[in-house]
C-alpha cells in the first residue's frame, strides 16, 4: 500500500519539476517579446525579423506545452527569448545611431533623455 503512494508522489514531483522550468522560460520569453514590441522593434528593419521569429517561437513553445512536450517547449522558449533579446539590442543600436547622427548634424539639438 505504501509503495504505490510513494511512486505516485515521486511521479507528481517529477512532472512538476519538468513543467516548472518550461513555464518560467515561456513567461520570460513572452516578457522579452513584449519589451521588444514596446521599444518599437517592428519599426526597425533589422529588428523586425528577429521580433517576428521570437513571436512565432513563443507560439510554438505554447503549443508544445499544451501537447506535453515540456523539454522541447523549454528549448523553444529559450530560443524565443534569445531572438527577442536580439531584437531589443538592434532597436537600441538603431536609436543610438539615430541620436548620434542627429547630434552630428550642425545646428541640431540633441534629444533630452
Amino acid at each position: 500500500m505504501r509503495a504505490p503512494f510513494i511512486s505516485l508522489v515521486f511521479t507528481m514531483f517529477a512532472v512538476g519539476c519538468a513543467t516548472a522550468p518550461s513555464k518560467q522560460a515561456l513567461s520570460d520569453s513572452a516578457a522579452s517579446v513584449n519589451t521588444a514590441e514596446q521599444l518599437g522593434a517592428a519599426n526597425v528593419p533589422q529588428a523586425s525579423k528577429a521580433l517576428e521569429y521570437a513571436q512565432h517561437e513563443v507560439a510554438w513553445a505554447k503549443a508544445l506545452m499544451i501537447n506535453g512536450r515540456h523539454e522541447r517547449a523549454l528549448l523553444m522558449a529559450l530560443r524565443a527569448e534569445s531572438d527577442a533579446a536580439l531584437a531589443i539590442a538592434l532597436v537600441r543600436a538603431f536609436k543610438a545611431r539615430e541620436a548620434a547622427e542627429q547630434a552630428a548634424t550642425p545646428g541640431a539639438t540633441a534629444p533630452n533623455p
